[in-house]
Formats: structure tokens, C-alpha cells, sequence
């Protein structure tokens, strides 16, 4: 290891093929389980997720007509809902502010805002922005929050929560959506304290990174995967930071084994760490898009692959709730490629 410092459900039961001998990782029973449509049939994409015990939320995104032929994509105010116990999508209150990229999260009843990506459909570009808002889930209310600190506004974190706390780990502050466009990732980590309101600042990325899986295990933040200035440019790096001992910086660990940007990343309690999809394949016939499964054995310090994606996309966030990795909508094509898509994972433990 190395330091650096500062609808109707169908259920689909399969078998994992066999990893290496040499491997000390292996997994064999998971199922993947299709879900009723994202927004009763409207596609999503480079939306925010946020889940609670009851539902699950999406937050801003591209418009679900968005395609790479047009002149300008447009982010989206839209927010949604999905009741595990009724089965069913329901628009809400929209955000007061449009964002595609959104990092969001639920905290003790509510969904937190805290910046991302806009753009109001003139050109390809989309820039940073630090705004933030919290939603009241029992007052079905939106509230403006302080913006993020200067400089610090940005769009496609990795997001983790501990405790009152939600952290951002890299993002990016422009994204410019055509051929050679600029992509501006960046490598700093920041915490929202949700009770006090206040911003804190945390040792940097070993390397920027957006379009990045986070997620929150015991006490260490894990980040993975992502890109660094560009599509083409996915990384496949698995990093911590132990929130107890941040001063101690970012620790890598075994990497995973493709190397992806815009990848869907959950986990399984607290063992497991599932990756799916993601953005920058070269494979022509694959569309840019990534098929993969592989899941990181966090005991273990160890990868193995699963079977393809029953329905490969990248660019949307995914959820871990229930023993489940909920993945909503998603993008089928490089670039904008917006789908219904929503289904699950689940491991066997």
C-alpha cells in the first residue's frame, strides 16, 4: 500500500465465472433486479442520487430528448422520488436552481444540495457552480443554503456521508461538451457539516479526479475510479482517507481492474464495494459505454469481475440502501444518451 500525503420485479440469479487461483477474491451467487422506469418512462442522466429508507431521489440532469447532434444540452431543475413501498416515481417540488452532475445527499431527513454543473442551453459548455439548497422531506421544502466556499463550487464528486457530515471528494469546474472541449477536473476535498453549516477542508487527491465513484465505509472514504481532464483519460485508482486520521492523507489500495469514468459505485455492507458501467470505452462496438461489474473486497484489499451489466450505461449516481445498489437511469451512449433504466444489485453474503 502506498501513503500520499496531505415495476414488476424480475429477479435475475446468476453465477459469477471463477476467478483465478490466484486470487483471494471470489464471489458466486448476485442478482440483478429491474425496477419500474425511472419518472414513469423519462429518461435521466448525469442526474444527483440521494436515498433515505423509503425513497430514493433524483436531482437535476440533462432533459430526458438530450442527444449528442444537439446544439446545446440544457441542465435540468427536475426531482423526483421513487417509493420502495408503493413502487412508484412522483415528481416533487423542483430544485430552485437547474444542475446537471448534482452532488447530492439525505441526511436526517433531508436532501442536501451542495453544487454541480449548469448550463442554460446556448452552447456545450457547462460551468461550476457552489450553490446550495436543502430539502425539507416532511415540509416538502426547498431552503437556500450559504454557497460552498470560493472557489470550491463544482459538479461530478465523489460524495460519502458520516454521521452529520457529507463529503466531496474531486469534481469538476467545466465541462465543455464537444470534440476537444475542455474538461476541468479537479482534486480537492471538502466536508459539509449539516448541523453547524460550515465548510471544512481535507488533504487533496493524490490526482483530480470527476465523474468519480465515493462511498463511506466504517470511517474511510473510499474513491474510485474516474477521469482526469477528459473522457478518454478514466482511471482505474482505489483510495482512502481515514476520517479519524485525515492528517495522514490518501492510502491506494489494489486497483480495480478497468479503468472507468462516469461509473455507478455503491456498497454492500460493510465488506463490499460494487462498480458498474462507466464512460471511455474504446471498443467501437461498445458504444464508449463499459458493461463491467467488479466489485472490491474491502477486507481483503482485492477486486473480482462479475458478468456484464444486464443493461450497460454510464453517468448516473447510484444509491446503497436495503442490501440493495439501486442504479437509476444512465446514459447508452458516449456522451448525452439518456434512458428509463432502473434496476438493483445484490450480493450474497
Amino acid at each position: 500500500m502506498k501513503l500520499y500525503a496531505a415495476s414488476v420485479t424480475l429477479i435475475l440469479a446468476a453465477t459469477a465465472a471463477a476467478s483465478p487461483a490466484s486470487s483471494p477474491c471470489s464471489r458466486s451467487n448476485f442478482r440483478w433486479v429491474n425496477l419500474p422506469a425511472v419518472g414513469g418512462g423519462a429518461p435521466i442522466q448525469e442526474q444527483g442520487t440521494a436515498a433515505t429508507e423509503t425513497h430514493i431521489y433524483l436531482l437535476g440532469g440533462i432533459p430526458h430528448d438530450a442527444n449528442n447532434s444537439q446544439p446545446a444540452v440544457p441542465s435540468t431543475n427536475t426531482f423526483e422520488a421513487y417509493s420502495f413501498k408503493e413502487r412508484t416515481w412522483k415528481s416533487l417540488t423542483p430544485i430552485p436552481k437547474a444542475f446537471t452532475h448534482t452532488n447530492a445527499a439525505a441526511v436526517n431527513g433531508k436532501i442536501y444540495l451542495l453544487g454541480g454543473l449548469t448550463g442554460d442551453g446556448v452552447d456545450k459548455i457547462w460551468h461550476a457552480v457552489g450553490d446550495c439548497f436543502v430539502y425539507d422531506i416532511a415540509k416538502d421544502k426547498w431552503t437556500t443554503l450559504p454557497s460552498m466556499p470560493d472557489g470550491q463550487g463544482r459538479g461530478s464528486s465523489a460524495v460519502g456521508i458520516s454521521g452529520n457530515t457529507i463529503y466531496l471528494a474531486g469534481g469538476m469546474e467545466r465541462l465543455e461538451v464537444f470534440e476537444n472541449g475542455a474538461q476541468t477536473s479537479l482534486d480537492i476535498v471538502t466536508a459539509y457539516d449539516t448541523k453547524s453549516g460550515t465548510w471544512s477542508t481535507l488533504p487533496s487527491l493524490p490526482a483530480p479526479r470527476d465523474h468519480v465513484g465515493g462511498a463511506i465505509i466504517g470511517r474511510r472514504f473510499f474513491v474510485v475510479g474516474g477521469r482526469d481532464h477528459g473522457q478518454p483519460n478514466v482511471r482505474n485508482t482505489t483510495w482512502t482517507l481515514d476520517l479519524d486520521a485525515p492528517s495522514r492523507g490518501w492510502e491506494a489500495h489494489a486497483e480495480m481492474p478497468t479503468a472507468r469514468g462516469g461509473l455507478s459505485m455503491g456498497v454492500i455492507g460493510d465488506r463490499y464495494i460494487g462498480t458498474f458501467g462507466g464512460e471511455g470505452n474504446p471498443d467501437p462496438a461498445s458504444n464508449g459505454v463499459y458493461n463491467e461489474t467488479e466489485v472490491y473486497d474491502v477486507k481483503k484489499d482485492c477486486w473480482f469481475k462479475l458478468p456484464a451489466m444486464p443493461h450497460p450505461r454510464h453517468g448516473t449516481v447510484a444509491a446503497s440502501v436495503h442490501g440493495r445498489i439501486y442504479i437509476p437511469g444512465g446514459g447508452i451512449l458516449i456522451g448525452a444518451g439518456p434512458v428509463d433504466t432502473f434496476d438493483a444489485f445484490e450480493l450474497d453474503l
